[in-house]
């Protein structure tokens, strides 16, 4: 019987090389102390208490989530503020006790962007000190929020929430520039933000010319961390970037990190091999990595394919992910590579998408935590 080792197990394991996520925290840490924002990462790109104890070591106290559940893992003496950045599901409103008693909470705001939501969040504004909402404003991402094109549902909101005597549990405004993620040069990513975050300064300054206090203006994403500067993010009061903790294949191809930045892959076996066609099956697939997808020149893939050493990935030339099933990757791979390896040899595959990974892998015990020391 071939004897377990822990870095070949059974099942495939994503690995998460702590090493490079301390790396990777310190580094946008520094330039958010140096830009004058206030860091608040989300947490759903690693939803990992390993992760948050790292985020917790270097001050951080302040987060994003997106779920009662994930905003319940959270709370601690140190991760006290939290922002569930994403429109609360009215059915959800009775557990919000669940956090709201906690007793290491101090503040938990919510998001809306429809005057019907806030309605329904009035009574438990007026009913706990620890819960505040934000206004969701859509920048042409055309997902959720409110177009800012048209404002007048925004402070038809806000006045609402004059006349209810509600101003101090305005958190404030936030957006999410998704449109990031498909561009590729700085200049582009520039104009985004830019011309964005003008027309979000705008809506700031009026709302507090009507409340007579400020407001938080809150933008993230992890591409355009590139381009920030202290001038562009003037008017920014804090950002909330996740996906920058781990990075992937499309941050890398889009130039937005390093190979060596990168602190999460698939590590995964060998199972079938076919020479002749050119290609590999790993024991790897929709159920390990998603099936998230990018085009990198002009060829669909899932993933990039690498070997690792215990300390870097070093990608194979031409390979990449095909296809996935549920269970299975299909790799394509010159043949002539294809001779140097054998069955039950482990690759390392860079998912497209780590966020969509590490939920696919965190709930069943299919992470496994790395520092090469």
């Amino acid at each position: 019987m071939k004897e377990q080792h822990f870095l070949y197990p059974y099942t495939p394991k994503l690995i998460i090389d702590n090493k490079k996520v301390k790396k990777n925290i310190s580094n946008i840490i520094n330039k958010a102390n140096e830009w004058n924002v206030r860091l608040r990462p989300h947490y759903k790109t690693h939803q990992s208490e390993v992760v948050s104890y790292i985020f917790e070591q270097v001050g951080i106290s302040t987060i994003t989530t997106s779920s009662i559940d994930m905003t319940y893992r959270y709370i601690n003496d140190i991760i006290n503020d939290i922002f569930m950045a994403i429109p609360i599901n009215i059915y959800s409103l009775d557990r919000l006790d669940f956090i709201l008693n906690d007793e290491y909470l101090d503040r938990f705001i919510v998001s809306i962007d429809s005057i019907e939501a806030f309605r329904h969040l009035v009574p438990y504004l007026l009913d706990n000190r620890k819960l505040f909402f934000a206004i969701e404003i859509d920048c042409g991402y055309n997902r959720s929020g409110i177009d800012i094109e048209q404002d007048k549902k925004i402070y038809e909101i806000v006045a609402e929430t004059m006349q209810r005597k509600l101003t101090d549990k305005f958190y404030g405004i936030f957006s999410h520039f998704g449109q990031a993620y498909n561009l590729v040069t700085d200049e582009q990513l520039y104009e985004l933000n830019y011309e964005n975050i003008s027309k979000l300064s705008k809506v700031k300054r009026l709302i507090e010319s009507m409340i007579d206090r400020s407001i938080v203006l809150s933008i993230g994403d992890t591409p355009s961390l590139r381009i920030y500067n202290k001038e562009l993010l003037n008017n920014v009061d804090e950002i909330r970037p996740g996906n920058f903790v781990f990075y992937d294949a499309m941050q890398y191809l889009h130039g937005n990190c390093s190979l060596d930045e990168i602190a999460a892959f698939l590590y995964s076996p060998i199972i079938s091999m076919h020479p002749e066609r050119s290609e590999l099956i790993i024991h790897g697939g929709a159920v390990h990595l998603s099936k998230d997808s990018t085009i990198d020149e002009g060829i669909v893939k899932y993933g990039l394919v690498g070997t690792w050493d215990l300390d870097k990935i070093t990608l194979i030339p031409g390979a990449y992910v095909k296809s996935l099933s549920q269970e299975h990757g299909i790799i394509s791979m010159d043949k002539n590579y294809i001779k140097n390896l054998n069955i039950g040899d482990h690759l390392a595959i860079i998912p497209v998408h780590s966020c969509l990974a590490m939920d696919a892998m965190i709930f069943k015990d299919g992470v496994f935590y790395w520092e090469n020391i």
